[in-house]
């Protein structure tokens, strides 16, 4: 005789798989996934079909944490291939953003770049004209880590056109979108530099130092990231007083910024080495000096 699954009890589970995951029970929490999902046949029910997103959501990010980003990348493709989405319910279109989201980075992670660069198309595809800005967050971070995943498979051409495209639609004055713009300038100027056009790889980092007058702590680290590989190419290029400046200006306008501490570090390392090659290694003393301070 069949008997019909609570779907109150189901809610129960799937709360209790997220205790268990913060309390770092990984093993008992993927084990709860597993038995919540066997469980949940009607889903149709919305309590049913939000208790299993949960499970398999978390049943991907739990097997992340333990290393087995192949099954993790799986469970999160499964999931948006098992669960019924309301493409008129924003919640429901943003949990299918977040599984694709993940399921890419875990296949980039993994070493699948060709699988997670047609997860992320799946994304674009499904999901690139939401309105709705959670869900456009994801979209835009899985267009930025397309972006990436293109240049690491040397495909330069089609990495460049991802990247200015971005470049040009972000707008950093919006949340969440100018560490995302700082991202696609640096994946852009690493475009340009793997064709061979330097000069114009100088003048993209160079747009991403105006980001260091963003409030948002992830765009004034991109910013800082994005002057340290400026100075490095200006260097490459035989302009090193013209890196050094940068630097100095850099490092001064952020000052001891206690958010970007460790980014601040860098750029002074970097101009270190920069002085030392210049022979004024009294100057690269003192800046490594400053940086382990």
């Amino acid at each position: 005789m069949h008997v019909p699954i609570d779907p109150q009890s189901l809610r129960a589970a799937a709360d209790a798989i997220l205790e268990q995951h913060e309390a770092g029970l990984l093993t008992a929490a993927l084990a709860a996934c597993d038995a919540l999902l066997a469980r949940a046949v009607d889903l149709t029910d919305p309590v049913v079909r939000e208790s299993a997103f949960t499970a398999w959501f978390e049943r991907s990010a739990i097997l992340a944490e333990l290393g087995d980003l192949d099954a993790a990348a799986d469970a999160a493709l499964t999931a948006c291939d098992s669960l019924p989405f309301d493409e008129q319910d924003p919640d429901q279109i943003h949990e299918l953003a977040m599984l694709l989201l993940h399921a890419g980075t875990c296949q980039d992670a993994a070493g699948d770049a060709l699988g997670a660069v047609a997860t992320y198309d799946q994304l674009i595809a499904e999901l690139g004209t939401a309105t709705d800005p959670v869900t456009r967050e994801q979209v835009i971070r899985g267009r930025v880590n397309r972006g990436a995943t293109l240049l690491s498979l040397g495909r330069h051409l089609e990495t460049l056109d991802a990247a200015t495209a971005l470049a040009h639609e972000l707008d950093s004055a919006l949340p969440g979108e100018a560490e995302q713009l700082g991202m696609a300038q640096r994946v852009r100027a690493a475009a340009l530099r793997g064709l061979d056009r330097a000069e114009e790889a100088v003048v993209a980092l160079a747009e991403a130092e105006t980001l260091a007058a963003v409030a948002e702590v992830g765009a004034r680290s991109q910013a800082a990231a994005a002057q340290g590989e400026r100075a490095r190419l200006l260097a490459e290029l035989g302009r090193v007083d013209e890196a050094i400046d940068v630097l100095e200006r850099v490092v001064s306008r952020f000052g001891d910024d206690p958010e970007i501490a460790q980014a601040v570090a860098e750029l002074r390392s970097v101009e270190a080495e920069l002085l030392d090659a210049a022979g004024d290694h009294d100057r690269a003393a003192s800046l490594r000096a400053a940086a382990h301070a």
